[in-house]
């Protein structure tokens, strides 16, 4: 398989914003918790650096960045591990208190509702993943509750996450909470407040989960220290690792396989029976894998989840999963692509033309 290069810049994005609740209205679903704290001049006064700045920030000291379409759902009760791991594709009863687990929650037909991290705490265990995402999963993941002992809380009108990356935010977090979790997944935590480190292209980035009170003490010290910006960036150093999402306008568009889930941790072949369980296994034990997650450069703005990508001939090759701006310019995007359409040098979306990036993992064969 040929994996075109990008060589020299892309085309270079004007980057307007003025303050970090101007970048978020084009969401429509956030975090009821930073729709309050972003509505609160004392956490938005600080200015917002361009991507260039963020990415070499990044690198050489910190970065921080609000993450209001994320959400938290807590799973309560004396079965909530059981529960979990009836219905997810990795592993949960094992789960150790030090560690998170990245995972999918499928139909019957093997199909992703949702990708969420579940993240163990003192009153049961929390998942993480995208807030629209979540609150349309929460009632039909509770109509498989039923006799089980278990509760379905949303956290998101008392819970926020805080996306954190770059040597001096490490050395922050450390002075805060102790020695960091130093492996992807890893779990610290200092009374209310969990740190999570999440995979980065190179090394790790951590994520914050903290209650509301909290949060906007924890913003207010660290753009005091860091760089700051915005949730369109830390998308962006999620498709540097290669990290999948799943929107509402790509739910039950693909088999976790297909999200290359699988060197990202998230399914386990071990364990017992969950919706979609048969169909995600014969695609491991079969080989018969015909589409997988790319990376790939765009000279164009970032296009929406569910964005087709086409050939020359105008035929469908695959389906765009996240994008976001890139800070030489353009955009860079994660997408499931036909493996035997992978190589093909014309590749489009809109008639731009699509370029294919390196994975910083092996992908699934």
């Amino acid at each position: 398989m040929a994996i075109l290069r990008v060589h020299g810049s892309l085309l270079k994005c004007h980057y307007h914003i003025s303050t970090i609740a101007q970048s978020f209205n084009r969401e429509s679903f956030m975090s009821g918790v930073w729709a309050d704290l972003l509505a609160d001049h004392t956490v938005t006064d600080a200015p917002l650096a361009d991507p260039e700045t963020l990415a070499t920030a990044a690198k050489d000291s910190g970065v921080v960045a609000p993450l209001p379409s994320l959400a938290a759902l807590h799973v309560a009760g004396a079965d909530a591990r059981d529960f979990l791991h009836s219905q997810l594709t990795q592993s949960i009863t094992d789960l150790a208190d030090d560690e998170t687990r990245l995972a999918a929650w499928c139909n019957a037909k093997g199909r992703a509702r949702a990708i969420v991290r579940v993240v163990p705490s003192d009153t049961g265990l929390v998942l993480l993943g995208h807030a629209e995402t979540l609150h349309q999963i929460r009632p039909k993941l509770q109509m498989f509750v039923l006799r089980a002992q278990v509760a379905l809380t949303d956290l998101s009108e008392s819970e926020a996450l805080l996306g954190m990356a770059g040597p001096t935010a490490e050395t922050l977090l450390s002075e805060a909470v102790g020695t960091l979790p130093r492996v992807a997944g890893g779990l610290i935590r200092a009374g209310d407040l969990h740190v999570i480190a999440v995979p980065a292209a190179e090394g790790l980035r951590y994520m914050l989960l903290a209650p509301a009170g909290q949060m906007q003490a924890l913003w207010v010290r660290y753009t005091e220290a860091l760089t700051q910006g915005d949730e369109r960036f830390w998308q962006w150093m999620d498709i540097q690792a290669g990290v999948p999402d799943i929107t509402p306008a790509t739910q039950e568009a693909f088999v976790p396989t297909m999200l290359n889930l699988e060197p990202l941790g998230g399914i386990s072949y071990d364990k017992g029976c969950y919706p979609g369980q048969e169909v995600v296994a014969r695609m491991h034990y079969l080989g018969s894998l015909k589409r997988r997650l790319y990376r790939a450069a765009l000279p164009a703005d970032p296009p929406a989840p569910g964005t087709p990508i086409t050939r020359a001939d105008g035929s469908e090759a695959g389906t765009v999963v996240s994008a976001a701006q890139a800070p030489a310019g353009g955009s860079e995007l994660l997408a499931v692509l036909r493996i035997e359409a992978a190589s093909d040098a014309a590749l489009a979306v809109d008639d731009w033309p699509l370029a294919l990036l390196e994975l910083p993992y092996a992908p699934p064969a």
